[in-house]
């Protein structure tokens, strides 16, 4: 099943998802019996890369699947394979489950920053940078363009998290107010050489007309099918115009370098 899965991805090009068939179906099913039964903490390994995910029973049966076929988030794990190096320090907007940022912490050995504004996500994240042998700062914010001009963001949380945003948050299964961080503060503070960035059509706008010279690689989620292709093409453009230059291209996920 891995092996015809990891067909499949090379195969699927551009397209981010995987698309339910019936027979994953069958074992997303199975899998969320599995987790429901569970007493105690779950360490999943994955199939590709020396990575593990911490699960507990109400861990989501579908991430947990693809998780375990290695078609989860696959095309960051690539990027940050090849172009995180050691020594790198990583600051990643939008964390989900921890996987890509903990990864990350693998490949440069030093501790990764996570902003995140989800307070679901929080004890997940920590549970995954711990499985790996990881350490982990969380800045429980959202981050924004520095002219967003407002303390907060309403942002719409949804069970499976990877739909919550803030481009529709009426939505979402049920709305915060999360503190507000500009991407120039987070970068002035933290002084990072890669940028991971995975926000859900927040990055329209987002970037500052400067960038630090510390900053080598973006790695980002470009949501075209939320934003459209004209604010990609404005967001690309404007990343190269700062001295990046497009490197790759996989699924969703751009990367730029100097």
């Amino acid at each position: 099943m891995i092996a015809a899965r990891q067909e499949t991805i090379r195969s699927r090009g551009l397209n981010a998802w995987p698309e339910d068939g019936e027979n994953d179906l069958t074992h997303i099913r199975a899998i969320h019996v599995a987790l429901q039964a569970l007493s105690d903490t779950l360490v999943m390994t994955h199939p590709i890369y020396d990575l593990r995910l911490s699960v507990r029973a109400d861990f989501n049966p579908r991430m947990a699947y693809y998780f375990a076929l290695g078609d989860y988030e696959q095309a960051d794990l690539q990027l940050i394979s090849e172009y995180v190096v050691a020594g790198d320090r990583v600051m990643e907007c939008g964390g989900g489950a921890g996987i890509t940022g903990s990864f990350a912490g693998i490949q440069s050995g030093n501790p990764v920053t996570v902003v995140e504004p989800n307070d679901r996500l929080y004890e997940q994240i920590r549970r995954t940078f711990e499985a790996n042998g990881q350490e982990v700062e969380i800045i429980e914010a959202a981050v924004v363009p520095d002219d967003f001009g407002r303390d907060e963001l309403t942002f719409g949380i949804h069970d499976e998290y990877w739909w919550s945003s803030a481009l529709a948050p009426e939505r979402g299964d049920h709305v915060l107010q999360k503190k507000a961080i500009g991407l120039a503060v987070l970068l002035e503070n933290l002084y990072p050489t890669v940028l991971i960035l995975d926000i859900e059509g927040g990055e329209v706008g987002l970037f500052p007309t400067a960038l630090p010279e510390c900053l080598r690689a973006i790695m980002i989620e470009i949501h075209t099918p939320d934003i459209g292709d004209m604010a990609t093409a404005e967001i690309v453009n404007h990343i190269t115009s700062l001295g990046f230059l497009v490197k790759r291209i996989l699924a969703q996920t751009w990367l730029f370098t100097r």
